[in-house]
């Protein structure tokens, strides 16, 4: 009896000592995680007010006439009555040259006409 106490004894011990250890390092794990979540959360929170604060200077500047006028010339190409709207066009785009072969020989031929 007393060899089966001298196993059940630290057994029982190493079994509380088990628990105890458990109950300490999960909570440990639940904290660091939530800790880690308020920092992401924080992280979004300051880069979501930098958008506010450039989308408030964004309004203010769209309530002056002058921005409503640059806005309407360069994107909508819009003009006062009387005045005239020109558009420059890009360059014509090069021909594309075939090479002088014989495979494509026939089809230069039905493309020059």
């Amino acid at each position: 009896m007393s060899g089966l106490r001298r196993m059940v004894i630290p057994l029982g011990l190493m079994l509380i000592v088990v628990v105890l250890i458990s109950y300490a390092v999960l909570p440990t794990r639940t904290y660091m995680a939530q800790r880690s979540a308020t920092a992401d959360a924080r992280a979004e929170l300051a880069g979501l007010q930098d958008e506010n604060a450039a989308l408030r200077a964004r309004l203010k500047a769209l309530s002056q006439p002058e921005e409503i006028e640059r806005l309407a010339r360069s994107e909508y190409n819009l003009v006062y009555p009387g005045e005239e709207a020109y558009a420059i066009l890009p360059p014509a785009p090069r021909p594309v040259e075939i090479p002088d072969l014989w495979p494509l020989n026939a089809l230069v031929a039905s493309l020059t006409g």
